[in-house]
């Protein structure tokens, strides 16, 4: 099983690399590991929940290389070293090259848009750590915090990271935006701490659609003269549509339940990634993984 994930990531990213036109705009000698190569290796380091130092050494061993292709694994033909899979990563080619596979994934998987969720999950890290860009979040969980949208098949269509302590109606704007330009929606369903009128009216402007979240009166008395959008919804919160969207928010729980398992390993950001950018790009990979693991599970189910 674990096999036909990687095989399936391995033909995924060749695929889109025959598509990506790399233009060098650098002086000097052009590059000597291709684009594909340098993805593969650092989703083998997520995959394998390694550093990449120790993902580069495990692919690089001849031993180990082929005990992997007696097993039916689809490796690279050259490994680079960490120092130059690290320095690639952080080009501005690599990262549009993610962006060209994320597309990709997300056309294969078929959204279905007309139902969306939105809500954030925490990336915890030690107490102990020196990491400046963590910080202490709700639920004294200290490190940082992801925030998702979902649509109704559990496919990712916005993903933001920020330190645990920014606020989810800071970050909402941003998985809006991102929503925006991938289709349609109709309704977006998050829970009380995304309660605000402006992000109402921004998702009607934006998307053209409803959100549907629990009022939260936040210990004050209910008024809703100045804010027609959330009037709008507390007439109807008890209706039998605004109650099945509702319910129907747990699907974007389950999502988050996956991530966090062992095959992932999404419960906890490991020892080696620490500082923002490190943290959005191991996030990144992780999607890359979970998307095609999607495209695997429907290959198969209609088989």
């Amino acid at each position: 099983m674990e096999g036909e994930l990687w095989n399936e990531v391995y033909r995924v990213v060749r695929h889109v690399a025959r598509a990506f036109v790399v233009r060098q705009v650098r002086r000097g000698r052009p590059d000597r590991y291709s684009m594909d190569v340098i993805a593969l290796c650092l989703l083998w380091a997520a995959w394998r929940n390694q550093p990449v130092m120790r993902a580069m050494n495990e692919l690089g061993s001849r031993k180990i290389r082929r005990r992997l292709r007696r097993s039916g694994f689809r490796l690279p033909a050259v490994v680079p070293h960490e120092t130059t899979v690290q320095r690639r990563s952080q080009r501005a080619d690599f990262q549009a090259f993610f962006q060209l596979l994320g597309r990709h994934l997300r056309r294969r998987l078929r959204p279905r848009r007309r139902q969306c969720m939105m809500d954030s999950t925490s990336l915890p890290v030690g107490r102990m750590s020196h990491d400046p860009d963590a910080a202490l979040g709700v639920y004294r969980s200290y490190g940082y915090r992801w925030h998702v949208l979902t649509s109704e098949d559990g496919v990712i269509l916005g993903s933001a990271v920020h330190p645990a302590n920014v606020h989810d109606v800071r970050v909402a704007p941003t998985l809006v935006e991102q929503a925006r330009s991938r289709g349609a929606i109709r309704w977006l369903v998050a829970d009380a701490a995304y309660d605000s009128e402006r992000l109402h009216h921004l998702i009607h402007q934006q998307l053209r659609a409803r959100f549907i979240a629990p009022l939260n009166d936040r210990g004050k008395r209910r008024r809703c003269y100045r804010t027609p959008f959330r009037a709008w919804l507390s007439a109807r919160w008890e209706s039998p549509p605004v109650r099945r969207l509702w319910r129907q928010r747990s699907s974007i729980e389950r999502v988050f339940s996956r991530l966090k398992s062992s095959q992932f390993g999404l419960w906890a950001l490991p020892p080696w990634v620490r500082h923002l950018a490190n943290v959005r790009r191991w996030i990144e990979l992780k999607i890359v993984l979970y998307h095609a693991s999607l495209a695997r599970q429907r290959m198969r189910s209609t088989c």
